[in-house]
This record gives C-alpha cells, structure tokens and sequence, in this order.
C-alpha cells in the first residue's frame, strides 16, 4: 500500500533526526521538533505502522526508531530535498579541479581528497582507463648529454613522462629525426591499438637501436599503466568520527576491506557502466563487510563515454541530500574538465 501523506513526514523527520543526532528517535521528539498537527500519541501509531511495514526498525526495547535500509530507500527516492553548495564550497571544487594537473593520477587523487573533505566520509574515485585515447603527442626532450624525457600525451591532453638514460651521448639531430617519426606513425593511433607489431615497426623505421630500445621499453610500460584503472581513497579517517564505527574492532575489518585495491574495484565495477547518480544502501550491497555502509556514486564522462566513478562511503545513517549534491557536483566538473581538455 503507498504510503500516507502523514506516514511520509513521519518517515522524513525521523530520517532527518536521526541522520543529525544517531540517536533513534521517539514520538514526543518529532511531535516537539516538527509541526505535524497531531498528537505523541497517533504519530506512535503511525511509527508502529511503520515499522510493521519495514520501514523502521527499534534497535532495543523502550527505545525510539531508526530508518531500516527499506526505508532510507524510500527516503532518498521520494523524500530527499535538494542540497545546495554555498559559494565558498563551490569556489573550492573550481580551483581544485582546475589547477595544474599533468597526469591523471594527480587530478583524481585531488578529486578524492575534494570528496572526502566536502562529505567528511571517505572518499572513492577510479582514475579511467585511457587504452582508448587517441596519442596526440609522443616527444623526445634532452635534458642533459646522456638523458632525454620521453612525454606521451593521449587525449583529452593528460600527459605521462618518464627519463630515459640512454647508452650515449644523442646529437640533436637524431632527436629531431625520431621526433618528426614520432609524429608522423603514432598521431591519432589509438592508444590500445599499439601493438607489438607497431613497436616492431617503428624499431626497424628508426636507425638509433640503442635510443629506441630505451624509448620502446619505457613507452610500452607507460602504456600498460594506462590500460587499467586505479582506484583513489581519501578520508578513511572519518570513519573514527560516526558512532557507528566506534568499535575498533569493527572499524578494523573495514578498513582492512578498504585497503584490498581488488575488492573495492568490485564495489565500484558494479556500478562502472551506468551513467548518471546511484545510492545503494546497506544490505542492497552484495560485497560482504559493506552490509552497514551506503556508497553514493556518480559518472563522470566524455562524448557521452563513461570514463571512471566518483563516490563517496559511509555509514547507512549518512547525510544523503548533502552527499548526492557533492558527489553530483565533483562528477559533473570532471566531466566539464575532460570535455575542455578534448577540445
């Protein structure tokens, strides 16, 4: 049966009581705290209904209510007000984001310390993998009679570099020669598409074995850091600050959870697809050690291509209008970024 119009802001008081104090909440509390226009007595009723039908939970006996994951999913999908950012939190994500940033890693990890300080819960942001970006640039740079810079940048214009020492002192002129080949065989070719067929190539097109053994090497290896994605985690210290998680020992296994790369690959993959916001709350989460966390993810993307997730984890007694916004925010910057770094 859907609920009442009553039933609902019985349902949101409590949520938002709760979220703010962790403390489960009783009649005479929300019948003091909010103008409902009824008595103690029928919202008890109310929240007994309620309760009958899953969508609260009384953690002990003689104890107030608390939001059951059933109904913190109905909260967040018909209940949830919109959050705004103030002017100094926006100013923040702006320059953060838009500041110098030559590799991705680095744009991601400030993506996920944004998150974690924004949300103060803890942060998780996967870094794309760019196998699919097209080399618009691969560029020897001497630095000194022995060492050049070997640059590799892949559209949408994020840049990896790595020193090469070579086994010889290298003229100008054959840095210029293997430059002009550079760009003549790899501008536009697909990162994923560079194979060993083409490194074999480009070893017999350019006469210097030695220099192109040392570039191969290092231009394979820069390639093969780009054929995955990362995962960034910020902020798993604020894990301490909510009630939830003030058993050590609890808190123990989780962030022995958070610390193993692959399982938290497999809590964002499930939703790396999809486009667009997603909340899944408490027991929703299939991975075991999560059944007490919410994860709030969102796309950030280019061309209307799906790159990589940022979100945020927390406990199931998080604030989600707040977090949804930040989440929603930081995404939609990073997918503005990319799209003005593609141009």
């Amino acid at each position: 049966m859907p609920l009442s119009e009553r039933k609902k802001q019985i349902l949101r008081a409590i949520t938002h009581d709760y979220i703010n104090s962790a403390e489960p909440v009783g009649s005479r509390t929300i019948a003091r705290r909010y103008s409902l226009g009824v008595s103690p007595a029928t919202i008890r009723n109310e929240m007994a209904d309620l309760e009958e039908d899953g969508y609260l939970e009384q953690p002990y006996t003689s104890a107030g209510r608390i939001p059951s994951d059933k109904g913190y999913r109905f909260y967040v999908d018909a209940l949830m007000d919109p959050h705004k950012l103030n002017e100094a939190e926006i100013r923040q994500v702006q320059s953060t984001l838009r500041g110098e940033h030559s590799q991705m890693g680095e744009l991601v990890h400030e993506s996920a310390r944004l998150l974690a300080f924004l949300s103060q819960y803890t942060a998780l942001v996967v870094a794309p993998n760019l196998s699919h970006g097209a080399i618009r640039r691969l560029q020897l740079i001497p630095l000194d009679e022995w060492n050049v810079l070997l640059v590799l940048v892949i559209d949408p214009g994020f840049v990896q570099s790595h020193i090469v020492e070579t086994t010889r002192s290298l003229q100008v002129e054959e840095v210029a020669r293997i430059n002009d080949f550079f760009n003549r065989r790899l501008f536009g070719v697909m990162a994923a598409d560079i194979s060993s067929t083409l490194l074999g190539e480009m070893r017999e097109e350019v006469r210097d074995e030695a220099l192109m053994a040392e570039a191969l090497v290092l231009l394979g290896r820069g390639l093969g850091s780009l054929n995955k994605e990362q995962v960034f985690l910020d902020g798993t210290i604020h894990l301490f600050n909510q009630p939830e998680f003030k058993d050590i020992d609890k808190v123990k296994v989780l962030l022995n959870i958070l610390d193993n790369e692959k399982v938290v690959w497999d809590l964002l993959n499930d939703t790396l697809g999809n486009s667009g916001i997603r909340i899944t709350i408490g027991s929703e989460n299939p991975h075991e050690g999560f059944q007490h966390c919410s994860l709030v993810t969102a796309s950030y993307e280019l061309d209307g291509h799906v790159l990589g997730k940022v979100g945020v984890l927390g406990p199931t007694r998080m604030n989600y209008e707040r977090v949804v916004t930040i989440v929603e925010y930081i995404a939609a910057n990073l997918s503005e970024l990319l799209t003005d770094a593609g141009r």
